[in-house]
């Protein structure tokens, strides 16, 4: 395939099969800049809805603590919490973040715990929160994290701090790191409780 017209052509039919995978239907010459283009309305489009309903949940959070709110200790806390929610690939995550936001706003709390937290929230899936939550209540892994993915899961729960080296398998071993994290998990799960 050294000829610069085949790897164009091959360049054009996958840009043509990525736009009908996303449901695009456009003519072949310009398909490339499209598809970008409608990528990013899309995206673009599911960032706004998913500021909104976090917005729609802090309010909704914060209207019940209407006399405990606290000014964050750092002024762009809230933003750094909201880019991370609306850049989020996993929108189950949204109450998360808005729990988070609760419990950086009802009490005087050190920014970097609060940066470390929306860290934790980032960097771990819906069922690893759910699971480290269940764990921590329970004492036991749920078990729709599968027995060969363990071991990968607990790596990155201890990568992110939430729970002490060489001690697995024992709530009490959660750092005061994780402890707050499974706090900000409990006013998630509270809220879902209400709606």
């Amino acid at each position: 395939m050294d000829n610069p017209n085949d790897v164009k052509d091959l360049a054009l039919r996958g840009s043509e099969l990525a736009a009908k995978l996303v449901g695009i239907a456009v003519p072949a010459v310009g398909v490339l800049g499209v598809f970008i283009e409608a990528v990013n309305e899309r995206r673009t489009k599911r960032q706004i809805e998913r500021l909104q309903e976090l917005i729609a949940s802090v309010c909704q959070r914060l209207d019940r603590c209407e006399n405990q709110i606290f000014e964050p200790s750092d002024p762009h806390l809230i933003d750094e919490i909201l880019a991370k929610a609306v850049n989020d690939e996993d929108e189950d995550k949204t109450e998360y973040y808005a729990a988070l936001i609760q419990y950086c706003a009802t009490a005087n709390r050190r920014a970097f715990e609060i940066r470390l937290l929306g860290n934790a929230l980032k960097g771990l899936t819906i069922h690893e929160i759910e699971s480290l939550a269940h764990f921590a209540e329970h004492g036991v892994l749920r078990h729709d994290i599968p027995e060969e993915l363990r071991d990968i899961f607990w790596d990155r729960v201890l990568y992110l701090g939430l729970h002490q080296r060489g001690k697995i398998g024992n709530p009490e071993y959660t750092t005061l790191l994780g402890q707050k994290f499974i706090e900000v998990c409990k006013l998630a799960k509270s809220q879902r409780g209400k709606e």
